[in-house]
């Protein structure tokens, strides 16, 4: 979805949106200092659409494994003479 958005030039050279805040040649809106104020509706936005992307991948890389490769003390145990089951 695009949004139109236009920014009004006022008798100081500051560009301001039609709500009226301060806003910078790229469209974002800044404080007094000329910090970005994050706009949290675009970054939900963005995270859910990463989101979104991310998971079919989750789940194929998933449905890949199997218990064995989940199941590999050589690998996590540098030495493994010393692993002594419970005594019972």
């Amino acid at each position: 979805m695009v949004v139109t958005l236009i920014l009004i030039r006022d008798e100081n050279g500051d560009l301001h949106d039609l709500d009226g805040h301060l806003c910078n040649a790229a469209g974002q809106k800044i404080d007094d200092q000329g910090t970005i104020i994050p706009n949290a509706e675009a970054e939900a936005d963005a995270a859910e659409a990463d989101a979104a992307e991310a998971q079919p991948e989750a789940i194929a890389q998933a449905a890949q494994r199997t218990l064995a490769d989940y199941n590999r003390p050589d690998q996590y145990y540098a030495n493994r003479s010393t692993i002594r089951p419970p005594a019972f």
